[in-house]
């Protein structure tokens, strides 16, 4: 499994090249991340895009769960969140009707926030794979995610890493989501 904290150099499309840092987040970013959420989701051009995730359950998951911040000179510009193959009303495996027995094989890829700032350098492919890994090192067999329709970028995201539309239905508070899956 991924050693952390891990730096890594990346590169836009345009040459573009920035140094990153990827570190598993405490209970003492919880500030930081609701502060990115917030940034993220203010300039979405359509807020029905993301629905944001509360406090408690951020804080849940820094406990509980694998939440992993990119650093750009000691500051927070990507966030990404996994629920662990755990028995919860977090596991999307619950949405697909998945008794608890298959649900402790699934993880459930919960968010991936990256600030505007720092788009096009593949953080968000690079969450994708990276969570993948420490899936497959904690025994789960099955990943999950949901995202909105009209998502396009995130949707080519996933499905340019082999995760497939499982099913299409209201959720968070009746906005229609994909839920898509993928075999580890």
């Amino acid at each position: 499994m991924t050693d952390f904290p891990k730096r890594i150099t990346l590169s836009r499309h345009s040459g573009q090249t920035m140094d990153f840092e990827i570190r598993r987040c405490a209970e003492s970013d919880l500030k930081d991340i609701l502060d990115l959420q917030l940034k993220v989701y203010d300039d979405l051009c359509d807020p029905g895009l993301y629905a944001l995730v509360g406090e408690e359950d951020i804080h849940e998951s820094l406990l509980e769960d694998y939440c992993f911040g990119t650093y750009h000179d000691d500051r927070l510009i990507a966030f990404t969140m996994m629920i662990a193959n755990r028995i919860s009303h977090r596991n999307y495996g619950t949405y697909v009707g998945y008794p608890e027995e298959r649900q402790k094989h699934c993880v459930s890829l919960e968010i991936s926030l990256v600030d505007r700032d720092y788009r096009g350098f593949g953080l968000q492919r690079l969450f994708v794979s990276l969570r993948e890994e420490i899936a497959k090192a904690h025994g789960a067999k099955e990943a999950l995610v949901t995202i909105a329709p009209g998502n396009d970028y995130s949707l080519h995201n996933l499905l340019n890493s082999g995760y497939q539309i499982m099913d299409t239905r209201p959720l968070y508070e009746g906005a229609v989501r994909h839920i898509l899956s993928k075999q580890l």
